[in-house]
């Protein structure tokens, strides 16, 4: 009886004994998952808070930088070192990088002839634009909300300004094999150099929100040229006969809305266009949408204008980060009146609006933000932050996975 009295208080210890065990390990096992659910939350946060102080540092450059003609060779444009440079902040660290939202194509700007050339179908073109425009009725080719309110999951057309690159997904026919891969369609239109898959994918090319000072170079007051007398004009540097022609025009057809028009004038020349780029304008805005800068936009950027030759866009690219007045499209890239008729209105030499890249680290933790700031009477403010369209978006950047250099702003802890 002793006997088996215990060998059944062996088993039954035995027993307790595997089922603690058991409850041992699963604790141990959730323990461990909570601890590492925990450390990556932790580095996140510290992440996040490096990107911010990151973004803080960014914005303090911008209050230097000349918004009238943008200078790449000016503190705004080096910091980060196109992201090769490392910020150490305690147990976290930062890169950055400052780039010019005027170099892209802004897509709420953007004219038809201009989507096609980057490589949109017809289609695309057309519904990307009933996207953003406030008319009811759709292009033939395009989509308004009879065909968004069909969808598994309804909603409506925009019929306003995109307010995000992410929000691109939302238009019809707009895929992230479309968006982010190079485009399938290239035929004769190439971008850049090479096969079509060397070609910029559309997340290359353009942006929301690009904004530039409607100001001259020296941050003086433009000449309104659909109000200004000949006085005024003459004083700005234009010369008599032009002037006299300018208004005689305006009198008889009404006012002017592009330098298009103004450069179609009878007897305006290349010397004219060249001191009206630089002293005059066709509206009493301060702020310019969508405008590209000749200072900081690709070749690939620049190939999306109408009319605009290879000789042109060589010429233009040759002097980009040099040019300190618009007028020097005519010069110094030398663009004829015609071809100037033509571009003029796309283009600026300054800018108020910038996007902050940042990746923040802490660990084995990584996170990406995109800032957008405005500077507005020399003070730059965030408009909004967005992830960017790639999981890892430093290949999209041109950075290096890792920085070569490392700047320590504070000492991680002991």
């Amino acid at each position: 009886m002793r006997s088996k009295r215990s060998g059944s208080a062996f088993v039954l210890a035995v027993g307790t004994i595997l089922v603690l065990s058991i409850v041992v390990a699963a604790f141990s096992v959730r323990l461990e998952s909570h601890i590492r659910a925990e450390s990556n939350r932790i580095g996140r946060i510290k992440a996040e808070q490096a990107v911010q102080a990151g973004i803080a540092r960014a914005m303090a450059t911008l209050t230097s930088a000349n918004l009238n003609a943008l200078d790449t060779t000016e503190e705004w444009a080096t910091i980060g070192n196109a992201g090769a440079e490392e910020f150490q902040i305690g147990d976290a660290s930062v890169r950055i990088q400052i780039v010019d939202a005027t170099r892209f194509v802004d897509i709420n700007s953007a004219t038809e002839e201009q989507l096609v050339k980057m490589n949109l179908t017809d289609e695309q073109a057309a519904c990307l634009l009933d996207w953003r425009e406030d008319q009811i009725q759709p292009r033939a080719l395009g989509a308004k909300d009879e065909f968004y309110n069909a969808l598994e999951t309804p909603y409506n057309a925009k019929l306003r300004r995109f307010e995000s690159v992410n929000e691109i997904f939302l238009v019809k026919g707009f895929t992230p094999e479309l968006v982010l891969l190079p485009p399938q369609n290239v035929t004769s239109n190439l971008l850049a150099s090479g096969s079509a898959e060397d070609q910029p994918s559309l997340a290359d090319l353009f942006q929301v929100d690009s904004q530039s000072p409607n100001t001259r170079a020296d941050g003086s007051q433009r000449v309104n040229l659909n109000v200004a007398q000949n006085p005024q004009m003459v004083q700005a540097g234009i010369r008599n006969q032009a002037a006299q022609a300018i208004i005689q025009r305006r009198n008889t057809q009404g006012q002017f809305t592009s330098f298009n028009q103004v450069f179609n004038v009878a007897g305006i020349n290349a010397q004219d266009a060249e001191t009206l780029l630089n002293v005059a304008t066709v509206t009493n805005e301060t702020t310019l949408n969508g405008k590209i800068n000749i200072n900081t936009a690709s070749e690939q950027v620049l190939r999306t204008i109408p009319n605009l030759t290879e000789q042109e866009v060589a010429g233009i690219v040759q002097r980009s980060g040099q040019f300190r007045s618009l007028g020097e499209l005519v010069s110094n890239a030398g663009l004829n009146t015609a071809t100037l008729g033509q571009v003029a209105d796309f283009f600026a030499i300054g800018s108020s609006s910038f996007l902050v890249y940042a990746e923040g680290r802490s660990g084995p933790t990584k996170v990406y933000w995109i800032a957008h700031i405005a500077v507005e009477n020399g003070q730059p403010r965030i408009t909004k932050m967005e992830r960017p369209l790639q999981r890892n978006p430093l290949a999209k950047w041109g950075w290096d996975d890792d920085a070569s250099t490392t700047t320590t702003l504070i000492q991680p802890a002991e």
